[in-house]
């Protein structure tokens, strides 16, 4: 089913309601990973529902329809030196804005620009009851109503299904350096990332790459040639963006975090290659058996949290976010049960991203929802979506 219009889309979700058929809403396709199958359902596609309604790059909004690719959103975008600032990774090239914002993904200039989230105005969506509602609106400043747009980010298609998107979008930076430090280790990376974001230099990406983690190729060939092949091949990675004589010179006072160790400077593409190899995850590709994970804890404890994890099995992790994000390859049989007490344990949460192998009967991708948690999230379900046939079972086996 590749509906083209809203009323479409009420038409399906009826008949899909009066037979109590699930439904699989996808956009491209490219993060049907992500989370649990859906079992038994029909293809809800929403390729065909794309389009630039609406863009204005003096007030800095652009309202786009969900099926409209991302690299067609973000080339339009260019062309008026503006961006989605919140980074979004696209894994694959089928990556769509609506899928995108369903699922909430950020990239790593997430912790200083906000999540999808942050950056979403309003919305227009069918709801599995099959009503049509909106949410937000076309300004910052909305404060009418319940913040529904929040809601949806996140909700993976699971509430209702996406027809409209109302973005804001900002000024992309005139370029852009990496200060690349060679042979810090994790805590001393770390501890330069949270050093960096402290500064008043205004810093967008802050990343440390292990020796043990599989580096992009620029970052790679970069730190083979830094302080003549001596020290470890930790690269630890910092960002600054806008007017070209700014980041020369924050540039410049940021190299000053690497101490003894050697620094490199990455400058315009060579820095933009290196962080959306990171956004799209190209330094963790998993092997037969592997599972990669995400833990979203507290940048002062992903180090100890990592260390714990490494006393258990192999783990070649990736810190962004300045540490408050870390990517890990794991075995794709270990408990996840225990991941997630590990990082509740932290401060935070974890969440199964991709696997090479089914997980075992009774573990979960994410976090157990108990209690109250589990009582709203039910309670929402029911709200938008009572006969549960949009995407039923996306990330817990009941709901």
């Amino acid at each position: 089913m590749n509906p083209t219009e809203p009323a479409e889309i009420q038409d399906i979700l009826a008949q899909a309601k009066a037979r109590k058929q699930p439904l699989e809403v996808v956009g491209g396709g490219s993060k049907r990973f992500f989370g649990r199958p859906v079992e038994g359902a029909e293809t809800l596609s929403l390729t065909e529902m794309r389009g630039i309604v609406d863009y204005q790059p003096g007030e800095l909004i652009c309202v786009v329809r969900p099926g409209t690719p991302m690299a067609e959103l973000e080339g339009v975008l260019a062309e008026s030196g503006q961006m989605l600032a919140f980074e979004p990774p696209h894994w694959g090239e089928r990556a769509t804005i609506g899928g995108t914002v369903a699922c909430n993904l950020s990239g790593p200039r997430r912790f200083k620009a906000g999540a999808a989230r942050d950056h979403l105005l309003g919305f227009q969506a069918v709801t599995g009851r099959g009503d049509i509602i909106r949410g937000g609106g076309r300004v910052v400043k909305n404060v009418t109503g319940y913040d529904l747009s929040k809601l949806m980010c996140g909700s993976f298609g699971t509430l209702a299904v996406l027809t409209e998107l109302c973005l804001k979008v900002l000024p992309r930076g005139e370029t852009e350096h990496t200060v690349a430090i060679r042979g810090h280790s994790a805590r001393e990376g770390v501890a330069a990332l949270i050093a960096a974001v402290k500064s008043p230099h205004d810093v967008s990406g802050l990343a440390y790459l292990p020796e043990d983690s599989a580096l992009p190729a620029p970052v790679m060939e970069t730190v083979a040639n830094m302080g003549a092949g001596e020290g470890s091949g930790a690269a630890t990675l910092i960002r600054v963006e806008g007017p070209e004589p700014s980041v020369i010179y924050r540039s410049g006072q940021i190299a000053r975090l690497a101490g003894d160790n050697a620094v490199t400077t990455l400058e315009r593409e060579a820095s933009r290659e290196v962080w959306r190899a990171i956004r799209e995850l190209e330094p963790l590709p998993l092997e037969e058996g592997e599972a990669l994970w995400r833990f979203s804890v507290p940048p002062t404890e992903s180090v100890p949290l990592v260390e714990e994890l490494s006393r258990r099995t192999n783990l070649r992790p990736v810190y962004d976010w300045g540490g408050g994000l870390v990517w890990a390859r794991l075995p794709a049989d270990i408990d996840a049960a225990e991941l997630h007490r590990a990082a509740e344990a932290a401060g935070g949460h974890a969440r199964l991203v991709r696997t090479t192998r089914p997980l075992a009967d009774g573990a979960e991708r994410l976090p157990a929802q108990t209690g109250a948690r589990a009582l709203l999230h039910r309670n929402l379900k029911q709200a938008f979506d009572p006969e549960g046939i949009l995407n039923p079972g996306k990330w817990y086996p009941d709901w």
